[in-house]
Protein backbone atom coordinates (compact mmCIF):
# COMPACT_ATOMS: atom_id res chain seq x y z
CA UNK A 1 0.00 0.00 0.00
CA UNK A 2 3.16 2.27 0.83
CA UNK A 3 4.41 1.52 -2.37
CA UNK A 4 1.38 2.33 -3.86
CA UNK A 5 0.72 6.27 -2.80
CA UNK A 6 4.37 6.59 -3.33
CA UNK A 7 4.36 5.72 -6.81
CA UNK A 8 0.75 7.84 -7.32
CA UNK A 9 2.66 10.68 -6.20
CA UNK A 10 6.28 10.51 -8.11
CA UNK A 11 4.07 9.99 -11.14
CA UNK A 12 1.34 12.91 -9.89
CA UNK A 13 4.63 15.30 -9.50
CA UNK A 14 5.68 13.88 -13.22
CA UNK A 15 3.05 14.76 -15.02
CA UNK A 16 3.30 18.54 -12.37
CA UNK A 17 6.42 18.95 -14.49
CA UNK A 18 5.48 17.67 -17.57
CA UNK A 19 2.41 20.27 -17.66
CA UNK A 20 5.16 23.29 -16.72
CA UNK A 21 7.62 25.73 -19.01
CA UNK A 22 10.50 24.83 -20.07
CA UNK A 23 11.58 27.61 -17.38
CA UNK A 24 9.79 25.94 -14.83
CA UNK A 25 11.46 22.55 -15.13
CA UNK A 26 14.81 23.81 -15.13
CA UNK A 27 14.36 25.92 -12.15
CA UNK A 28 12.67 22.17 -10.60
CA UNK A 29 15.85 20.28 -12.10
CA UNK A 30 17.71 23.08 -10.45
CA UNK A 31 15.97 22.91 -6.71
CA UNK A 32 16.61 19.62 -7.14
CA UNK A 33 19.69 19.43 -7.41
CA UNK A 34 20.45 22.30 -4.96
CA UNK A 35 18.14 19.92 -2.53
CA UNK A 36 20.10 16.77 -3.16
CA UNK A 37 23.41 18.63 -2.57
CA UNK A 38 22.28 20.01 0.69
CA UNK A 39 21.41 16.21 1.94
CA UNK A 40 24.66 14.90 1.04
CA UNK A 41 26.12 17.96 2.21
CA UNK A 42 24.32 17.34 5.85
CA UNK A 43 24.67 13.12 5.50
CA UNK A 44 28.34 13.96 5.38
CA UNK A 45 28.42 16.33 8.25
CA UNK A 46 26.54 13.90 10.16
CA UNK A 47 29.07 11.08 9.59
CA UNK A 48 31.74 12.74 10.51
CA UNK A 49 30.42 13.66 13.66
CA UNK A 50 32.58 12.34 16.60
CA UNK A 51 29.40 11.84 19.04
CA UNK A 52 27.84 9.97 16.14
CA UNK A 53 30.90 8.20 15.62
CA UNK A 54 31.43 7.87 19.30
CA UNK A 55 27.93 6.03 19.48
CA UNK A 56 28.16 3.77 16.46
CA UNK A 57 31.52 2.63 18.42
CA UNK A 58 29.87 2.57 21.93
CA UNK A 59 26.53 0.44 19.96
CA UNK A 60 29.27 -2.07 18.53
CA UNK A 61 30.71 -2.35 21.82
CA UNK A 62 27.46 -3.49 23.14
CA UNK A 63 26.82 -5.83 20.93
CA UNK A 64 30.32 -7.62 21.80
CA UNK A 65 29.17 -7.40 25.47
CA UNK A 66 26.05 -9.35 24.57
CA UNK A 67 27.62 -11.54 22.45
CA UNK A 68 29.77 -12.58 25.51
CA UNK A 69 27.36 -12.70 27.68
CA UNK A 70 25.33 -15.28 25.30
CA UNK A 71 28.09 -17.25 25.46
CA UNK A 72 29.02 -17.16 28.92
CA UNK A 73 25.02 -18.08 29.57
CA UNK A 74 25.13 -21.15 26.74
CA UNK A 75 28.21 -22.04 28.80
CA UNK A 76 26.84 -22.38 32.05
CA UNK A 77 23.35 -24.20 31.05
CA UNK A 78 25.71 -26.46 28.84
CA UNK A 79 27.48 -27.35 32.40
CA UNK A 80 24.18 -27.72 34.53
CA UNK A 81 22.86 -30.28 31.83
CA UNK A 82 25.89 -32.27 32.09
CA UNK A 83 26.77 -31.87 36.35
CA UNK A 84 21.85 -33.12 36.20
CA UNK A 85 23.02 -35.82 33.83
CA UNK A 86 25.90 -37.15 36.13
CA UNK A 87 24.24 -36.53 39.33
CA UNK A 88 20.98 -38.67 37.39
CA UNK A 89 23.01 -41.37 36.80
CA UNK A 90 24.43 -41.58 40.19
CA UNK A 91 21.01 -41.85 41.99
CA UNK A 92 20.11 -44.56 39.33
CA UNK A 93 23.43 -45.66 40.65
CA UNK A 94 22.54 -45.64 44.07
CA UNK A 95 18.91 -46.33 43.81
CA UNK A 96 20.01 -50.08 42.14
CA UNK A 97 22.21 -50.83 44.57
CA UNK A 98 20.08 -50.45 47.48
CA UNK A 99 17.26 -52.66 46.17
CA UNK A 100 20.05 -55.17 45.25
CA UNK A 101 20.55 -55.04 42.06
CA UNK A 102 24.22 -55.97 40.98
CA UNK A 103 23.61 -55.02 36.92
CA UNK A 104 25.84 -51.99 35.54
CA UNK A 105 23.21 -50.25 33.49
CA UNK A 106 24.71 -46.98 31.32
Amino acid sequence: MRKLIIVAAIAAAGLSIAACSREDRTDIKDGAVAVGSEVKQAAGNIADNPDVKDAGAAIGNAGEVAAGAVKEAAADVQAGVADASDEAKREADEARAAAGDTSQKQ
